[in-house]
């Protein structure tokens, strides 16, 4: 039996790189109590974490030690399995990696890569994807992911689109306290302060541009009125245009109260000057004055996760709205491991099934994908999972 027909057969074997931290424990949960799923192989650098995931997972999961540096380790792990998820960053380093080393072993991949830069990188990998057979969803998150799926509901609703923009709430960081006076940032904190003081690529004018983060705009949201968002540099504007190719404008933008954005645009400037590095920046961002809570200016108006679409619908302006009414948000392990679990269950049994790499607008079902993700919700309310609203403009 060759590696493809085996691959094949019976229940799925799932690979999940970066499987004991935090994103990609949460997806190795989800996935080890699923139906259609074989075996989880939880693959880590750390032996030890790897040993003690496995054993709370049960007979469905494995432990591998894998270092995804290690090439020809790599391409042997991969062999034997059908699906690889790849949670081990840093993406600018492996992102395009291990989706190559998936095209080289026709494993299909998905992962939760939320850079720009290898987002650009993985989609130069399509033609290799599709020829060897192979569906790859990059960005299969929260922002990206969630993200993307709620600008396709909204983009469904146009006849054409104009402008497209995915947002989430930018906060809560580790300010001090007396408990702890000098917290140290953590690498969330620090892939933030990079998207906003390094130079991005948007979507303006039908075309990929230049530009930098923390650039205020306005933006409307049906029902809800207009708020100030500020952009940032994200994956949804380079692969949202692929599904609609008359989009004139896409941009990923935050949400947030006024005076931590303007902290931050202190911050960006000093490092564009030279004066601090991002590691600095991530400090020198818990200290800025009215930051946080109150100090910061009120509560936005906006949803904490949305998307706008603009465009026309039967010949008249429109403006589309979507954001998630029920949503695993405890933490950032759920709100971006079990999306990544779900979109994975979809392609096991063959719901996500498009050769190529894709945004997740371009191969899964946003329907489907909600309504599953609901069900992760404990005391879910019942109703609708996802809110679209509209309004002519």
């Amino acid at each position: 039996m060759t590696n493809s027909s085996a691959k094949q057969a019976g229940h799925k074997r799932i690979l999940v790189t970066g499987g004991a931290g935090e994103m990609g424990a949460y997806a190795c949960r989800a996935l080890a109590k699923a139906d259609g799923v074989g075996q989880v192989l939880v693959a880590d650098r750390d032996r030890r974490k790897a040993e003690r995931l496995a054993a709370e997972l049960g007979p469905g999961a494995t432990p591998l030690v894998l270092d995804i540096a290690d090439a020809d380790a790599l391409n042997g792990a991969l062999a034997g399995v059908d699906i690889v998820l790849n949670t081990a960053g840093p993406f600018y380093r492996f992102g395009r990696e291990v989706l190559s080393a998936a095209i080289a072993t026709s494993t299909n991949y998905l992962d939760i890569c939320d850079d720009w830069e290898p987002t650009l990188e993985m989609l130069e990998l399509d033609d290799a994807a599709r020829a060897a057979g192979v569906t790859a969803v990059i960005g299969m998150g929260a922002s990206p992911g969630t993200s993307n799926l709620l600008a396709l509901l909204a983009m469904n609703r146009c006849d054409t689109v104009d402008r497209v923009y995915t947002a989430w709430r930018a906060g809560a960081l580790p300010y001090p306290t007396p408990e702890d006076p000098d917290p140290q940032p953590n690498a969330a904190l620090e892939h933030w302060v990079h998207n906003c003081t390094e130079p991005i690529k948007t979507w303006r004018r039908g075309r990929l541009t230049d530009a930098w983060a923390l650039e205020e705009l306005t933006l409307s949201y049906p029902g809800r009125g207009e708020g100030p968002v500020w952009v940032c540099g994200h994956p949804e504007p380079l692969t949202l245009p692929r599904v609609r190719p008359e989009v004139q404008e896409s941009l990923n933008l935050m949400v947030s109260r006024r005076g931590l954005m303007e902290g931050m645009q202190r911050v960006a400037a000093r490092v564009r000057g030279g004066e601090l590095n991002v590691t600095a920046a991530s400090r020198q961002i818990l200290r800025e004055p009215n930051t946080g809570g109150a100090a910061a200016g009120p509560s936005p108006i906006l949803p904490n996760l949305f998307a706008v679409a603009e465009g026309t619908k039967d010949g008249n302006g429109i403006r589309v709205g979507a954001r998630p009414i029920v949503l695993p948000d405890a933490n950032m392990g759920e709100m971006t491991g079990y999306p990544l679990a779900i979109a994975t269950l979809m392609m096991a049994r063959g719901d996500v099934d498009k050769p190529g790499v894709h945004g997740p607008e371009g191969a899964v079902d946003p329907e489907t994908y909600f309504h599953e993700l609901s069900l992760l919700v404990e005391d879910h309310p019942g109703g609708p999972v996802v809110e679209v609203v509209s309004e002519e403009i």
